[in-house]
């Protein structure tokens, strides 16, 4: 270890440091844990307005990670009779840790618009008469005739006619309110796991390889629910990088540059001056 990983380590065991990383005071637009909470969370029916408070719940420092090892072969016996026995073996390859320099547990109170769908009316109408499959397909807003046809092995109109009887039905989805943001009923709250990873020079290239890896090894080795209320849950942490400050110039890169582009993949990035 570098002295800027254990200083900087030291550092955010400060659960007020550690907030202020990841939810600065001066980003008012709370970017850095929006694209966090984006990390781990997809909202496919509901919007986040806002983050109201972010709180460190725990964290732990230099925990390990064991990639999945699977082992797979055959057994074959010839005598005294032929068996064959295929064995899978699944475990954990303790040889090869992948390191989360700190791991913290946040809860987040966030402001969500939630799209309930709720339906207004819903009516259901005999699809009257036609003459052609033209005038068929003209009944539906949105309909695959050719593979409907062609799933029910129909190929005429007179056909479809005595595949059966077609109902058409319309759906009214209710219109929500005026959305109030300040409204306590749009409040959720939400653990977010953050895997910090801290190195002490920047190259691009190791750092997303290392960011992408324990990602990937904490997703498949970590349980974790796939659904939570209103939003979907894409993996147990949000990658977080922390860079020196001031390495980044000898890169010929920006701060801005190296923010967009690990944004891009997912990753965070911090840049510190310890």
């Amino acid at each position: 270890m570098s002295a800027f990983v254990d200083t900087v380590m030291l550092d955010l065991s400060d659960p007020d440091r550690l907030r202020e990383v990841v939810a600065p005071a001066a980003d008012t637009t709370n970017d850095r844990i929006r694209q966090l909470f984006a990390a781990v969370y997809a909202l496919p029916a509901a919007v986040l307005h806002d983050v109201v408070e972010v709180d460190v719940v725990a964290s732990d420092f230099q925990l390990p990670l064991f990639a999945p090892r699977r082992l797979a072969g055959t057994w074959t016996q010839t005598t005294p009779s032929p068996v064959r026995t295929d064995v899978l073996y699944e475990g954990a390859d303790a040889r090869a840790p992948h390191w989360l320099d700190v791991a913290a547990q946040l809860a987040l109170t966030v402001v969500l618009e939630v799209d309930t769908g709720e339906i207004e009316s819903l009516q259901l109408d005999d699809i009257g008469d036609f003459d052609t499959l033209a005038e068929f397909q003209e009944k539906f807003r949105y309909f695959d005739l050719d593979a409907f046809l062609a799933e029910h092995d129909i190929t005429d109109v007179a056909g479809l006619k005595r595949a059966y009887r077609y109902l058409l039905g319309r759906i009214q989805l209710r219109q929500p309110g005026t959305f109030d943001p300040a409204d306590p009923a749009h409040r959720r709250r939400f653990e977010l796991n953050v895997a910090v990873l801290i190195r002490d020079t920047v190259d691009v290239a190791a750092c997303l390889r290392d960011a992408r890896l324990v990602r990937e090894v904490a997703a498949r080795t970590l349980p974790y629910q796939r659904t939570v209320g209103d939003a979907e849950v894409r993996t147990p942490y949000a990658p977080l990088l922390v860079l020196p400050a001031d390495a980044v110039g000898a890169t010929g890169f920006t701060p801005d540059d190296l923010s967009r582009f690990f944004a891009g993949q997912d990753v965070l990035v911090v840049f510190l001056t310890p």
